[in-house]
């Protein structure tokens, strides 16, 4: 990682920031802990603990690195239209990084990364990618990035933007990262009717989240892992009878990725799918937005050539910020 801290700001004022002892300090009397060589602009107990705590617990489950697969690049690179390799030499910002999947991916790909997480996951990237020299690491908040504005190639948020308080907000503060000429890549859980109907009709999934929420947060994994290892004996037997597991879908709240993520084997999908059902089963924000309306929150910035799919984690949208748009 670079041990400069150059690359960071005041996440309040967005002045420089100078090493004293162990804390980043600012002229404006900000002052920010160092903790384990990665600074943290945000407190330790937030709305994304159970993220921290997942990630922390499955460090390497993601990692194309670790699947052999290429699950992460291709993710990677079709939300970015087919541009991943133009990330060589340019300045990248990544916007939730968790235990680094797509981190590792962007510094493959030769990237200048500036990475944060608002959750304590960032331990977790860096023991995966800490040792690259081109990584600068921080525990922040998406809605003020520590990190100068109008400096990026390129700024990315994938699996995030739906988990936070005000994904329009998030939005908007991560275009005012975005260079004139650079590009804002993101993906959004979709709406859709189904998701906010009970079983049988709905998903199974949603009496169950409200359940876990209950509980105090130390007991909400082993909670999530007790239901979990009942269904998934059950899933796993009956993988192959497509009928079997579309209605079994209907009463459990496991998330299944058999077989279309081509896992190697029952253990590398039990992780897998147990790290995801924790995760949508214990994330306080879950938002969901329909394809009209992100394309709508992109307009509404002024943003160029924007591309609005549906796919992935529902909805998958790249733009561009027009090279005049500081020109005026």
């Amino acid at each position: 990682m670079l041990q400069s801290f150059d690359n960071f700001r005041d996440p309040v004022s967005g002045g420089p920031l100078i090493i004293a002892g162990d804390a980043l300090v600012s002229e404006t009397g900000g002052r920010y802990p160092i903790v384990a060589g990665i600074p943290r602009f945000v407190g330790s107990d937030n709305y994304a603990d159970a993220f921290g705590s997942q990630w922390n617990r499955f460090p390497k489950t993601q990692l194309d690195s670790h699947t052999g697969l290429t699950l992460s690049e291709d993710r990677l690179s079709r939300c970015m239209r087919g541009k991943l390799a133009d990330v060589r030499g340019k300045r990248v910002l990544e916007a939730g990084s968790g235990a680094g999947r797509f981190t590792e991916t962007l510094l493959k790909h030769g990237a200048l990364l500036d990475s944060f997480d608002y959750s304590n996951a960032v331990d977790a990237n860096k023991a995966n990618n800490g040792d690259h020299p081109n990584l600068a690491l921080a525990q922040a908040d998406i809605r003020k990035p520590p990190f100068a504005t109008g400096s990026y190639d390129f700024v990315v948020c994938l699996g995030v933007i739906q988990h936070t308080p005000n994904p329009e907000e998030s939005v908007r503060s991560l275009w005012n990262m975005v260079k004139p000429g650079g590009a804002l890549i993101f993906d959004h859980y979709r709406w859709k009717l189904r998701n906010y109907l009970p079983p049988p009709i709905g998903v199974g999934g949603n009496a169950y989240r409200h359940y876990f929420l209950t509980l105090p947060k130390e007991r909400q994994y082993p909670a999530v892992k007790r239901i979990f290892d009942f269904w998934f004996p059950l899933i796993w037997r009956w993988r192959d009878w497509r009928l079997f597991q579309i209605l079994i879908a209907r009463f459990n709240p496991i998330v299944n990725y058999y077989p279309r993520f081509g896992l190697k084997d029952r253990e590398m999908y039990y992780e897998w799918m147990l790290l995801d059902t924790h995760d949508a089963m214990t994330d306080v924000y879950k938002h969901r937005r329909t394809p009209a309306s992100i394309r709508r929150t992109l307009q509404s910035l002024g943003a160029i050539n924007i591309q609005v799919t549906t796919g992935g984690n529902g909805v998958e949208a790249y733009c561009e910020k027009p090279v005049i748009s500081e020109a005026h």
